[in-house]
C-alpha cells in the first residue's frame, strides 16, 4: 500500500498501486490480511492510540487497520486514511462503511492538506514509497500537533526476511538478477536501512527519533497460499514481471517456493520476519 510521493516524480508509484499493485493485493487479500495481523498488533501497541484523538493513517490499503484505529480512538475521535491505490481503497470503503470517525481520502500523503492537526501519524508499511521521503515526512510532521507522534512500521533487510530472501534467490536463479536500482529508491526495503531511516526523519525536522528491529511471525494461512504469495508480491513478484515470465515459468516457480518453504516455515505456515518500527515526535 503507498502513501505516495513527490509530485512530478511520483507519477511511476501512483500508476503501479492502481494498475499493478493494487490489483493484485485484491486478489490475495484474505491472505495478505492474515499474514499481516502480528505486524499490526505490534504497530497498534507502539502507536496507543487513545480515545477522542486524531489519527492520519498514510497507506491504508484495504482498511483493516483503519478498523482498528477507529475502534480505539472510538466515536469522539477520528482516523483520516489516505492512500493513492484506488482498488485498495474501494475495498477500505466497504470494510468502513457506516463508521462515522473514519474519512478516507484518495491522496498523495507527501503533497496533500489536512484539514486539522493531528495527534498520531500512523502507517503499516505505507511510508516506504516516497520519491523523497525527507520532503514527504516534513509535510506529514507538519499535520502533527506539537508534541505530536509518528509511529510507522517498515520493512527491514531482506537477508532478515526469508520469505522474501528464499523466493528470491530462487527467481534470480532461473531468470537472472533485476535491473539496478537506487540505494533506498522506493519500494518495500526503502528503509531496511536504519541509518537512511533516521536521516530521513532528522531532515523532516523529527526528534526523539527511534528505528528499532523487532522479530515478528508472519501467519500464513497454508504453505500453498505462501507460496502463490511469494510469485505474486514482494521482490520475487517483482522479478518475474519484470522478466515478463509466461504462464509455464510462473508455475514453475510457485513449485519451487513451495518445496523451499519448510526450510523457514512452520506446519502452521507462520514465517520468521523483521521489522523496523520506527518513532519519533514533533517537536513540541
Amino acid at each position: 500500500m503507498s502513501g505516495g510521493g513527490t509530485a512530478g516524480g511520483n507519477e511511476r508509484q501512483i500508476a503501479y498501486w492502481n494498475e499493478v499493485a493494487g490489483p493484485k493485493w485484491i486478489r490475495v487479500q484474505a491472505a495478505m490480511e492474515s499474514r499481516l495481523t502480528a505486524v499490526e498488533d505490534r504497530l497498534l501497541e507502539r502507536a496507543a492510540p487513545r480515545a477522542g484523538e486524531r489519527v492520519l493513517e498514510v497507506g491504508c490499503g484495504t482498511g483493516t487497520t483503519t478498523a482498528r484505529l477507529a475502534g480505539l480512538v472510538g466515536e469522539g475521535g477520528h482516523v483520516t486514511a489516505v492512500d493513492v491505490s484506488r482498488p485498495m481503497l474501494e475495498a477500505a470503503r466497504a470494510r468502513l462503511a457506516g463508521l462515522a470517525q473514519v474519512t478516507l481520502m484518495e491522496a498523495d500523503a507527501a503533497f496533500a492538506t489536512f484539514a486539522a492537526p493531528f495527534d498520531l501519524v500512523t502507517s503499516r508499511f505505507g511510508v516506504m514509497f516516497f520519491e523523497d521521503p525527507a520532503a514527504a515526512f516534513a509535510n506529514l510532521r507538519a499535520s502533527l500537533v506539537p508534541g505530536g507522534r509518528l509511529v510507522c512500521a517498515a520493512w527491514g533487510p531482506i537477508a532478515d526476511n526469508p520469505h522474501w530472501s528464499v523466493p528470491l534467490e530462487i527467481t534470480v536463479a532461473r531468470l537472472g538478477p533485476p535491473k539496478p536500482r537506487r540505494p533506498h529508491a522506493p519500494g518495500p526495503l526503502a528503509f531496511a536501512d536504519r541509518d537512511h531511516a533516521r536521516t530521513v526523519l532528522t531532515q523532516a525536522g523529527f526528534a526523539e527519533i527511534a528505528i528499532e528491529p523487532e522479530r515478528v511471525m508472519l501467519s500464513g494461512r497454508s504453505l500453498d497460499d505462501e507460496a502463490e504469495m511469494a510469485g505474486t508480491m514482494g521482490p520475487a513478484g517483482a522479478l518475474i514481471d519484470e522478466k515478463e515470465a509466461d504462464a509455464q515459468t510462473r508455475a514453475a516457480l510457485r513449485v519451487a517456493f513451495r518445496e523451499a518453504l519448510p526450510g523457514y516455515a512452520d506446519a502452521d505456515a507462520r514465517l520468521p520476519a523483521t521489522i523496523h518500527m520506527i518513532t519519533a515526535r514533533n517537536p513540541a
